[in-house]
C-alpha cells in the first residue's frame, strides 16, 4: 500500500503496518462493533459516540476497508447494514435519545406544550445530523462496495 493510502488507516491504530496487518485490524474492529450491536439493542435510537467500543472514525474506516475487500456479495450487504448503524452515534448526545418506543408509539406521549423547547431543538438537531450522517456513510460504504465488486480479489 502506498503511503497516502496507509495514512488513511492510521485511525486503526497501526500506522506504518503491512496491508495484512491493517486488514486484520479492520476485521477486529468490525467484529468489536458487531459484538456491541449483539449486546445492545440500538433500534433507531441516537447514542453518544462515547458509547462505541472504539473511535467512530476507526470503525468507519474498518467497515470501509472490510467492505472493499469482501468477496461475497451477501456478506457485503450485511456489513453495510451493520456499518450504517454508526450514523446513530453522534457527538454530544449524552444519554440515549429514544426515537421510537417498542410499541411504535412516539416516546413520552405528552402534550406539545409540555415539551421543553430546548430539548425539542436538541432532538431535532440530532435527527437532522442522523440523516446527514446516514447519507455520508451511505456514499462512503457504497464506494467501498463498488471497489469490491469491480476488482477481482485473490
Amino acid at each position: 500500500m502506498h503511503q497516502s493510502s496507509s495514512k488513511r488507516f492510521e485511525n486503526l491504530g497501526i500506522p506504518g503496518s503491512t496491508d495484512a496487518d491493517i486488514l486484520e485490524a479492520a476485521h477486529r474492529l468490525v467484529e468489536l462493533h458487531l459484538t456491541y450491536l449483539r449486546e445492545h439493542e440500538t433500534k433507531n435510537d441516537l447514542f453518544d459516540v462515547r458509547d462505541l467500543p472504539a473511535s467512530k472514525d476507526s470503525l468507519v474506516n474498518a467497515f470501509r476497508l472490510t467492505l472493499a475487500t469482501e468477496k461475497r456479495t451477501h456478506m457485503r450487504t450485511l456489513l453495510l447494514k451493520a456499518g450504517m448503524t454508526l450514523a446513530q452515534f453522534q457527538e454530544n448526545i449524552g444519554r440515549p435519545m429514544i426515537v421510537k418506543s417498542q410499541d411504535g408509539q412516539k416516546p413520552n406521549q405528552v402534550r406539545r406544550s409540555d415539551i421543553d423547547a430546548a430539548v425539542a431543538r436538541r432532538f431535532n438537531k440530532a435527527l437532522v445530523q442522523l440523516g446527514e450522517e446516514r447519507a455520508r456513510l451511505g456514499r462512503v460504504f457504497q464506494d467501498a462496495m463498488r471497489i469490491a465488486g469491480d476488482k477481482p480479489l485473490h
